[in-house]
């Protein structure tokens, strides 16, 4: 599946926040320059006879755009008023993720909590009900931060049941980190001196998955190596991923497989704010893949780093259980590249090598950002040394030879689309038009005409290549 899409994302960072409506006034913006765009475009071509409308290829400014809905910014309502205003302002499609909207972080920094399943699944619910209301198709994109996730709010759901941590040294047993640290706050120590008391006692609590914990515990056994094996298998066989286990069910079973009073405690080394240890992998995202691929329509696992080990036991995890799921990737520029130990051949392959995979909508987050800041500060600096020279070598004749429309920024805009407004309303003539004689971008017109690019008569406009 290939599909062109404007791609909308805000710099997040831990410290920032925005109204929940910044980003679909964002979308409009793009939405109506889009409209405006194939508007004189339109206008261009019915000037145009019929030879020069064939030979002038027809651009598609109305790209899809796909808008970043964060965590749906609070509760179902909330989702739902966001969803509603992506529709009214233009999107094609909005991509919601699994973090908390209290602790919301971007995808590729420390300190991320995950929702349950469930309640991300009820955001999806809610943005899809909204989509049908709407009478819409919109594509929903389901994201999930488990990969990279170290904690979570709540053990309500089972499904999250095998990622959650416990304490398993029973010397701890009473001793909750939580109380541990707010006993030494009301004792006066702060900072480094509260981050020492939680680091010693985290290095004591012998943290594990309570599937780990019973894996340890048989391997530990006092029985023959045929019996230990033949209950290694049975536990296997019931906590596989796709079994989402809960914790009771494989209390019970441990206790059957002759594990009584077990000891794994998942509330011991919760946070000072209440959130339970997660173990973040490919797998935990795999799981949360399976639960959302019956209410979204793209599946994305934000990752570390652009890694085909884990591209593929995401894809094929999903895909075993879902085999047509579409996937997402983000190509971002926060991975640095040359440190994947990727050749450039490798780099180049990447993206069609994940293709195979079913990543069908792969996508860069802040390439413009960065593109416009390397061309800004280089240009500048080189400006500095070389004056004007610098402007029409780095820019002016770089537009020219690609072809970039903003060269002509002036008909680029809109003032020849105008004009010929203004020259309707006044009877086919106007002393104030704005591309009249004089105007300065008739100094393009011979190396325009000389590139072939665009075709200078009077309103007619071609556009070579759309840059948006």
């Amino acid at each position: 599946m290939h599909w062109a899409n404007v791609y909308l994302k805000l710099i997040q960072r831990r410290s920032i926040y925005y109204p929940y409506d910044t980003v679909p006034n964002k979308v409009e913006h793009l939405f109506f320059a889009q409209q405006y765009h194939d508007r004189k475009q339109k206008e261009a071509r019915m000037s145009m006879s019929r030879e020069e409308r064939a030979r002038t290829p027809y651009i598609d400014y109305l790209k899809p755009i796909i808008a970043d809905g964060d965590t749906g910014f609070g509760g179902t309502t909330a989702t739902v008023k966001l969803c509603k205003l992506f529709v009214e302002r233009g999107a094609a499609g909005v991509h919601i993720e699994d973090q908390s909207s209290v602790t919301k972080k971007c995808g590729h920094m420390a300190g991320k909590v995950l929702v349950s399943v469930g309640e991300h699944i009820n955001r999806l619910v809610a943005a899809r009900l909204q989509f049908d209301v709407m009478g819409t198709e919109t594509v929903l994109v389901a994201r999930t931060d488990a990969v990279g996730a170290t904690l979570i709010q709540t053990n309500v759901d089972t499904r999250d049941h095998q990622f959650i941590f416990g304490v398993t040294n029973p010397n701890l047993r009473g001793k909750s980190l939580a109380t541990l640290l707010a006993e030494a706050m009301a004792a006066g120590k702060t900072g480094a001196e509260l981050q020492a008391l939680e680091d010693n006692w985290i290095s004591m609590a012998q943290l594990k998955t309570f599937s780990e914990c019973v894996t340890d515990a048989i391997k530990a056994m006092n029985v023959g190596e045929h019996e230990k094996r033949g209950r290694l298998n049975e536990w296997i066989n019931h906590s596989s991923p796709d079994k989402c286990l809960s914790n009771e069910k494989g209390r019970e079973i441990a206790e059957r497989l002759g594990l009584k009073n077990l000891f794994w405690d998942w509330d011991l080394p919760r946070t000072r704010e209440g959130f339970y240890r997660f173990k973040g992998s490919v797998m935990a995202a795999v799981v949360r893949g399976w639960a959302f691929t019956d209410h979204a329509d793209i599946i994305w696992m934000e990752t570390a780093s652009p890694d085909m080990v884990e591209c593929t036991q995401f894809a094929e995890g999903v895909k075993s259980l879902q085999p047509e799921v579409m996937l997402a990737y983000n190509l971002s520029p926060s991975f640095n590249w040359d440190a994947s130990g990727m050749t450039d051949d490798q780099m180049k392959d990447f993206i069609p090598r994940i293709a195979k995979l079913g990543y069908c909508w792969q996508f860069i987050t802040l390439a413009g950002f960065h593109a416009d800041a390397l061309v800004v500060d280089t240009f500048a600096k080189d400006y500095a040394r070389r004056g004007m020279l610098a402007y029409v070598e780095r820019i002016q004749r770089e537009e020219r030879n690609n072809g970039v429309d903003t060269l002509a920024h002036q008909k680029w805009s809109g003032a020849n689309f105008y004009d010929r407004y203004l020259k309707t309303v006044q009877g086919g003539i106007s002393s104030t038009a704005a591309m009249g004689k004089g105007v300065t971008e008739e100094q393009f017109k011979e190396s325009w005409t000389r590139t072939g690019t665009t075709d200078l008569s009077e309103g007619n406009i071609v556009i070579a290549k759309s840059r948006m």
